[in-house]
């Protein structure tokens, strides 16, 4: 996208925030939907996106208006999506406990799964913060190396590096976890 237009008030440069939301909404709606996965909830992160952009003011110095934007959407919705994470954790353990197996799948089978996930979920948390944003960006929510970049504020081949340890670190802590069971 094309930088922002720049237009004079009372002598100083400064941003319209009518031109900064039409040129980059959908884009930071989309970062934040990456990772909120609700429409609400990425509307509001971009609304505290662009709230935050011009409380800081001189938006006109900013070379890289999308990927600045886009940093700001991606950790606001990171924060939104941990606090609800841990709301939803709450309430789905107690519901867990409470809901009958369907008849196709046993209760054994149903713990399996959660104790996969739950296996999955501590994997990802135990990678270092830079990695597992990386892993999550290109692996789960499918974004391309470029667009990973300009969230995370990092050269396009550093995120390809980051990528290739995590998964190497995921490979050997599932490894670690195979051989330990099988020596059980």
């Amino acid at each position: 996208m094309a930088d922002v237009p720049v237009e004079s008030s009372c002598g100083a440069d400064t941003i319209d925030l009518d031109t900064l939301v039409n040129t980059y909404g959908k884009f930071v709606i989309s970062v934040a939907y990456s990772v909120v996965r609700n429409s609400e909830d990425a509307e509001d992160v971009a609304q505290e996106t662009f709230f935050r952009a011009f409380r800081l003011g001189n938006l006109d110095k900013i070379e890289h208006m999308k990927a600045w934007l886009g940093r700001i959407a991606w950790r606001l919705a990171l924060n939104k999506s941990r606090r609800r994470f841990r709301e939803q954790q709450k309430v789905k353990s107690d519901m867990f406990l409470r809901t009958l197996p369907a008849r196709e799948t046993g209760t054994e089978e149903l713990l399996i799964r959660k104790e996969r996930i739950a296996l999955l979920d501590c994997i990802l948390k135990s990678l270092p913060r830079d990695l597992r944003e990386t892993f999550v960006l290109l692996t789960i929510e499918e974004m391309t190396s470029r667009n990973a970049a300009a969230i995370l504020g990092i050269p396009e081949s550093s995120v390809r590096n980051r990528l290739f340890r995590a998964r190497g670190l995921i490979k050997e802590k599932i490894a670690a976890l195979m051989e330990e069971s099988n020596d059980k």
